[in-house]
């Protein structure tokens, strides 16, 4: 398996908000599991649900979010 092809794609709702490759896949997905949140383009989102997928060759996260809602 090709690890710089494993990648993490992050949607909200249907929208992929950004995909990246992966370079060291234990320690994101270990990081990410411990995760309440994350910064995408400036915007904070918590995390919702976590899937490994596979596409052709490559392993996938596939991540949904939900926006942070800040509380006023």
């Amino acid at each position: 398996m090709n690890k710089n092809g494993n990648r993490v794609d992050y949607y909200l709702k249907d929208k992929c908000l950004i995909s990246k490759s992966v370079v060291y896949w234990d320690q994101y997905i270990t990081a990410l599991r411990a995760s309440d949140t994350i910064t995408i383009l400036k915007k904070e989102y918590i995390i919702n649900k976590i899937n490994m997928v596979h596409d052709s060759v490559n392993l996938v996260l596939k991540v949904n979010v939900e926006p942070l809602k800040v509380n006023n």
